[in-house]
């Protein structure tokens, strides 16, 4: 009889330990189940679905030029998954400052800012930074020529230049054909899809100063596709208008790609006198545009209050 009761005592004992034992690798997988999600939430989106956001950032072409991205989570409740905001001329937005006026579009969770809309045709200024998009034209090399970009002033600030590309490219060098007064570019950097600037060069120009113009081919150390390049320009320790004409974004089969749009810190052009008045408009019509959807937001939300306690 002693002899069963260790018997049956063996085999509770050996039941419980297989119960526990489950209850504990059931607790450990679901603990690890858990550590995965937020690890996965927590990680940033892949570069593919980042590439589809910014597409879809520009409203089906609408849009082009991006000056500025920032990343804004709690705005999807207010913005939902995507909405065309429009023109806004804020300089500041949250811990974000210095900002470019532009049109704003979200995509959850980023606010992208461009600085053009491409059904505006417009002819190019003598000077402006749009001279510096397409392939090389200038003809009289070493001379001030209005084909180029030039900055506002010869040597009062440094100066970028930023260019955008029409499909997105993983470049292993840029060519830049500097046409009066070279030797200036000091950096190059690159953008990730997600807004991160990242230095791709740094050094001296190839292009001496002094030299009256110059193509400076620079390598670049990047690995993931872009559609934005910067160019720092020392401006101030390399006399003179330091004229750039053409960027192009060399790739791994030695293609050469020609920038679509630019923009840049100055130019010595002439504003566009139409633009400012239609963003003006714009930023009126945005503004009355979200504060009706504000509106219908909290006429939906009360019509929501009202059918519960009827119920």
């Amino acid at each position: 009889m002693l002899w069963n009761q260790r018997r049956s005592f063996t085999r509770l004992f050996s039941a419980a330990m297989i119960v526990m034992g489950t209850a504990l690798l059931g607790g450990v997988l679901l603990w690890v189940s858990g550590a995965v999600g937020r690890a996965l939430a927590l990680a940033p989106a892949p570069d593919t679905d980042l590439e589809k956001s910014l597409k879809k950032a520009t409203v089906d072409g609408k849009y082009a030029m991006l000056l500025h991205q920032f990343k804004a989570e709690k705005d999807a409740d207010e913005q939902g998954e995507f909405s065309d905001y429009g023109f806004r001329n804020k300089t500041e937005y949250g811990d974000q400052k210095d900002l470019p006026k532009g049109y704003w579009v979200y995509v959850q969770p980023y606010w992208y800012i461009w600085g053009e809309r491409t059904e505006t045709v417009r002819e190019k200024r003598a000077w402006g930074p749009e001279q510096a998009t397409g392939e090389p034209n200038v003809v009289n090399l070493g001379t001030d020529d209005g084909n180029a970009w030039a900055s506002k002033t010869p040597d009062e600030e440094d100066e970028w230049l930023l260019l955008e590309y029409e499909e997105p490219i993983q470049p292993v060098g840029i060519v830049i054909h500097e046409t009066f007064s070279p030797g200036a570019v000091i950096k190059v950097s690159v953008f990730k899809f997600d807004g991160t600037e990242v230095e791709a060069w740094k050094g001296a120009d190839p292009t001496a100063a002094g030299t009256g113009s110059g193509v400076s081919e620079i390598d670049l150390k990047v690995d993931f596709k872009i559609t934005r390049v910067k160019i720092y320009i020392d401006s101030k320790n390399v006399a003179g208008w330091n004229e750039i004409d053409a960027v192009g974004l060399k790739d791994k089969a030695k293609k050469v790609y020609w920038a679509k749009y630019a923009a840049a810190t100055s130019t010595y052009a002439p504003p566009y006198p139409p633009d400012d008045l239609t963003a003006s408009y714009e930023e009126r019509i945005s503004k009355l545009e979200a504060e009706n959807k504000k509106l219908r937001k909290t006429v939906e939300e009360l019509k929501k209050q009202i059918n519960k306690k009827e119920k």
